[in-house]
């Protein structure tokens, strides 16, 4: 009888200190920590600077984009390949596709229509025209004599044999290089006020290469 008394006791005054019933504390499930979310592989791509989407959006240099990010159609990125992991946008339209990288620029003389390019400027550009020289069958390179130095700003003239002027431009690196109809033709070149002349024809197959030097 005691005893029982002494436990009516005890049990409402351990159930006001601890703020819950003994059973009901010894019921409860230790807390499990919550899973962590696997991390998604990240694919770095660096985008090209004023390279930007038909939506607008524009994309620095050095922009990280991680694999499955969803892109909005027609956006445009340096490269020559699908995205790999990229989304298809909610529209339904196909995944963007990667750009060809741009090719040198090639300029056409306005009066005649003779395209020409001109560069060669360090290792990229003399790359760069390397890469088109198959598609002009004149070709030209500027020089110091003696040292082989290359020189720009070299002033161009290509007029027809028989008289017209067909192209006038500045070279803009040591190589210049023109597309013209086969025949004949007179090359005046000016450095800085040092004129040569030159004479050449332009066969039906194959190219023309012609090497200028000035004096230092």
């Amino acid at each position: 009888m005691r005893r029982h008394m002494i436990r009516s006791l005890l049990f409402p005054l351990l159930a006001c200190v601890y703020g819950a019933p003994l059973s009901a504390q010894s019921a409860q499930e230790p807390i499990k920590p919550e899973p962590r979310r696997p991390e998604t592989p990240r694919t770095e791509w660096a985008i090209a600077p004023g390279q930007d989407a038909l939506a607008g959006e524009q994309y620095p240099q050095g922009t990280v984009l991680q694999q499955g990010t969803l892109l909005p159609a027609g956006t445009v990125l340096p490269g020559g390949a699908i995205l790999p992991g990229a989304e298809t946008p909610p529209d339904g339209s196909a995944a963007p596709t990667l750009a060809p990288a741009p090719r040198s620029a090639v300029d056409v003389d306005a009066a005649s229509g003779v395209p020409y390019i001109s560069g060669g400027i360090g290792v990229s550009g003399r790359e760069e025209m390397e890469e088109v020289k198959s598609r002009f069958n004149l070709r030209m390179l500027f020089a110091v004599q003696g040292s082989g130095a290359y020189l720009a700003d070299v002033k161009v003239r290509i007029d027809d044999a028989t008289g017209p002027t067909l192209l006038t431009a500045v070279s803009q690196g040591p190589w210049f290089y023109a597309d013209l109809a086969p025949g004949r033709y007179v090359l005046r070149l000016d450095n800085a006020g040092q004129e040569q002349t030159k004479e050449i024809i332009v066969p039906e197959q194959g190219a023309v290469e012609q090497s200028f030097y000035w004096t230092d």
